[in-house]
């Protein structure tokens, strides 16, 4: 499960994030985004967990929890994909040629 982290400290380290996730479960791997014009981080990343219901129990207890003075923002990094196409279609015009 591919888990989204927002609003983390700049400081954080991907190490950190890591540590953060791991008692909930197996952590795959974690992703810091790094800005690069700046080599500074984004302040957000992604953790993937290797078990569903591990990733789905971190989300509930980490989501707006402080860490490292922060209030942190967890969710399924998919969740918006998974709606569906017809999310994207509403705002198209069906055009016909005649």
């Amino acid at each position: 499960m591919m888990i989204y982290v927002g609003n983390i400290a700049y400081s954080m380290t991907t190490e950190e994030l890591k540590n953060l996730f791991a008692p909930f479960g197996n952590v795959v791997s974690v992703k810091i985004i790094i800005d690069k014009a700046t080599g500074r981080s984004k302040g957000y990343g992604f953790v993937e967990m290797d078990n569903d219901e591990a990733g789905l129990k971190a989300i509930k207890e980490l989501n707006d929890t402080q860490v490292k003075g922060r209030n942190i923002k967890v969710n399924n990094a998919f969740r918006k994909a998974e709606q569906g196409p017809e999310k994207k279609e509403q705002g198209k015009k069906e055009t016909t040629e005649e």
